[in-house]
């Protein structure tokens, strides 16, 4: 039955990476990233500017990380809430999911199904958007 409980974590937890859009703002980070580089190899741009845009980066990268942070608590903890939650009604026990995590063969097939759960999640909320 933990099995089945580390599963839904793991499910559940790739379909939030989705509903929150981690990874398209993961992507961004690295955008702005690319951008400011470009900003400070640009010749043709005075130092004022480059001091303008580098700002305007900063405060852009700031904001992501607390989107990313907030976005990443909520993937994690409701996942783990609902295992904790279901610990009261028999279901699983929380000693028992977080110990299938550690084990070789559920690292292994959980990230295939981790992975797999979010292209799924990916292409069913695109069909349905």
């Amino acid at each position: 039955m933990d099995l089945i409980g580390a599963m839904l974590v793991v499910v559940l937890f790739a379909i939030l990476l989705n509903v929150v859009r981690l990874v398209p703002k993961t992507r961004e980070v690295i955008s702005i990233g690319q951008q400011a580089l470009a900003t400070l190899r640009d010749t043709t741009l005075s130092d004022d500017e480059k001091e303008r845009r580098m700002q305007q980066s900063s405060l852009r990268l700031i904001a992501l990380l607390f989107v990313l942070t907030a976005g990443t608590l909520v993937a994690l903890l409701v996942p783990i809430a609902l295992i904790w939650l279901s610990e009261f009604a028999g279901l699983f026990t929380v000693d028992g999911v977080l110990g299938m995590f550690l084990r070789w063969d559920f690292i292994l097939g959980g990230s295939i199904l981790g992975i797999a759960a979010y292209f799924v999640s990916v292409k069913w909320f695109k069909r349905n958007s």
